[in-house]
C-alpha cells in the first residue's frame, strides 16, 4: 500500500482524482471532478498528475471564494469523539481563515446531536465567525460564514 499525501493524484474505482484529506483508518477524501468521495487507501493507486485544461481534470478547490488547495471546503466529523472533532474544527477554521475563505461546511450527520451541539457552541465563541446555519438541503451539515 502506498502512503498518500494531500495533493497526490490517485486512481480510484470511481475514477481519477486528487487526495484532499488523509483520514484515520486508512481512508482518503478524494476530489473526483466536482465530487468528494471517501475511499480506502488500499483501493487507491498512484496516478499520473492531471493536466490542467483537460475535461477530466477536477477543478481546483473553488467551492468557496478565495479558495485554496491547502484549506478544505468541507470537514467531515463523522466517527470522531467530541474532543477530536473540536480539534479538527479549530484546525479547519484556522486554515480557512488564512486562505481567505468566505464559507466552510462541517458535516456532522443528522443524528450528530453531540457533535452538532459542540460545533455550534465552539462557533459561537469565535469572533471571526459571522454566521452559522444548517444547510437547508441537508440538516447533517452546518455552514459557517467567515
Amino acid at each position: 500500500m502506498a502512503a498518500f499525501s494531500i495533493g497526490d493524484a490517485v486512481q480510484t474505482p470511481q475514477g481519477k482524482g486528487v487526495v484532499r484529506e488523509v483520514r484515520n483508518g486508512g481512508r482518503l477524501l478524494v476530489q473526483i471532478q466536482a465530487r468528494m468521495v471517501v475511499v480506502a487507501a488500499t483501493d487507491a493507486a498512484p496516478a499520473t498528475p492531471l493536466r490542467r485544461g483537460t475535461a477530466s481534470a477536477p477543478p481546483q478547490v473553488a467551492v468557496m471564494s478565495g479558495g485554496s488547495v491547502g484549506a478544505p471546503a468541507e470537514v467531515d466529523l463523522h466517527g470522531l469523539r467530541v474532543d477530536e472533532a473540536l480539534h479538527r474544527i479549530d484546525d479547519a477554521l484556522d486554515a480557512a481563515l488564512r486562505a481567505g475563505h468566505a464559507e466552510l461546511r462541517f458535516i456532522h450527520g443528522r443524528s450528530g446531536g453531540r457533535l452538532r451541539g459542540a460545533l455550534h457552541e465552539r462557533l459561537r465563541r469565535i469572533s471571526a465567525v459571522r454566521g452559522v446555519r444548517l444547510d437547508p438541503r441537508n440538516a447533517g451539515v452546518t455552514i459557517v460564514s467567515l
